[in-house]
Formats: structure tokens, C-alpha cells, sequence
């Protein structure tokens, strides 16, 4: 069975969007996607780094967030989770907002950066703050000048794309969501519908069936009636007890 197409598009979300007075971005949903990423990507790398420990392999650059140190397994590695980590937080943040996925999910990206050389700039001038700079390299966040200048090698541009391109498919993938869900609801072929469709479908069988057995007793009734001979020339009833019409005539 064909599919019922789209019901609901970008522009329209849009449009609900302004009517409802809200602005294009979502500044809430932005930041809810920046934390998502940061807590994925620190899930992702310590996941990676005990994979790539296990193999013998160095994981150097998981520990000191350091672009410039990375092997290229490492590297790649690195990319992957950062891709991933920030499709996760787009896509928070064009769900959330139902608007403006693209858009939503850029500002994942930016808001990201920002936060990360403010934040590591302010901890990396203090003294004795080694724990707190270890807890923001473990979610991708530099905490050294070295760090941010591995930000302008192949690597460290490599991950700015990696992180880009996650943010803002993954903005524009939650968006899309709720068009899928509205058609999804308005499919015959599944959920609420199909059981709906099903269910009137053997009701209509069930009655069906019955009205056949109705026909056909009723049907069986009409002829459970029938004439039976009799020996002086009269017929009774099969279902009548009464007697002849004519009498035989008495013998003298």
C-alpha cells in the first residue's frame, strides 16, 4: 500500500513557529545540543580509547586532547566521535525547537567552540585547577595554548569540519522528525489506523457470516412443511394434527 506523503514541511513548521510568536532559533534547544554533545563525545572517547588500548595502540591524544600527537588511527578515530557526538547534539536541538533544524544545529557548533576556548581559556590561566582541566579535556575542550593551536593544523581543521557537518545534519534530521511522525499518524498502512482498518474489516466478515447462517435456517424453516398421502385419498400436514376434510362414507 502507498505511503500517504508528507503532511507537514519545513516552511510550514516555520510558519506555526511565527504565528506562535516564537523567533527562528531556539536558544534553549541550542544549548541543550551542546551538552548533549559534550557528554557524548566524553562517553564516545573513553569507550574508543579502552578499544584502541586493548589493541595496543596509542591513545595519547584521548588523554591529552592533543590533535598534534595523534596517530592516524587515533585521528580518525578522534573524527568519527566527534561527528557522531555532534549529530547527537544537533539533532537535540532541531527536535527540540521543531524549527529551523539547519540552522538550530550550526548554532550547536558555534555555541560549542565558544564555550569551550571561554571555558578553557578561564581555567588554563588559573593555579591549581589540574582536575577541573582534565575534566574538560575528557569532553573535547582545550585547556592549553598548544591545544588551541593544534586547532589550525590538518587535524585539528579536520575535526572543526567533522564537528560541522554532525551539528548541522543532525539539526536538520531532528526537524524532520515531526513531519515523519505527523505522516506516520496519518498512514493507513500502520499504528492506530491499521488496527482500526483491521478491526472494521473482520466485524464486517463476523457479520457477514451471520447473516448468511440467519438466510439459510430461516431458509430450512420455510420448507420444514410438506403434504403427506394418505390412504383414503386425503393429505395431512406434516406439522397439522387435524383431521381429514372429508370423512369416508359409513357402510350400511
Amino acid at each position: 500500500m502507498r505511503r500517504n506523503p508528507a503532511v507537514e514541511n519545513r516552511h510550514d513548521r516555520m510558519e506555526l513557529a511565527n504565528e506562535a510568536g516564537f523567533p527562528k532559533i531556539s536558544f534553549g534547544s541550542v544549548f541543550a545540543g551542546v551538552l548533549v554533545a559534550y557528554g557524548a563525545f566524553a562517553i564516545l572517547a573513553a569507550i574508543a580509547g579502552g578499544i584502541l588500548s586493548a589493541f595496543g595502540l596509542d591513545v595519547d591524544a584521548f588523554t591529552d586532547n592533543d590533535l598534534r600527537e595523534a596517530s592516524i588511527a587515533s585521528g580518525v578515530t578522534i573524527g568519527v566521535i566527534l561527528i557522531v557526538a555532534y549529530l547527537y547534539g544537533g539533532y537535540v536541538a532541531g527536535r527540540m525547537a521543531r524549527r529551523a533544524g539547519a540552522a538550530n544545529g550550526l548554532l550547536v557548533f558555534v555555541l560549542g567552540i565558544l564555550i569551550a576556548g571561554g571555558v578553557g581559556a578561564a581555567i588554563g590561566s588559573q593555579t591549581g585547577a589540574d582536575a577541573l582541566m582534565d575534566n574538560l579535556r575528557s569532553i573535547g575542550v582545550p585547556t592549553s595554548g598548544d591545544q588551541f593551536r593544534a586547532i589550525g593544523t590538518v587535524a585539528g581543521i579536520a575535526a572543526l569540519v567533522a564537528m560541522l557537518i554532525g551539528s548541522v545534519v543532525g539539526g536538520m534530521s531532528g526537524e524532520r522528525w515531526h513531519g515523519k511522525l505527523l505522516a506516520r499518524a496519518l498512514d493507513p498502512s500502520v499504528g492506530a489506523t491499521l488496527e482500526r482498518t483491521e478491526t472494521n474489516r473482520r466485524t464486517t466478515v463476523d457479520d457477514s457470516a451471520t447473516a448468511g447462517t440467519l438466510e439459510h435456517e430461516g431458509a430450512a424453516d420455510s420448507g420444514a412443511t410438506a403434504e403427506v398421502p394418505n390412504t383414503g385419498g386425503q393429505h395431512f400436514e406434516a406439522d397439522d394434527d387435524t383431521r381429514p376434510v372429508e370423512q369416508t362414507r359409513t357402510m350400511h
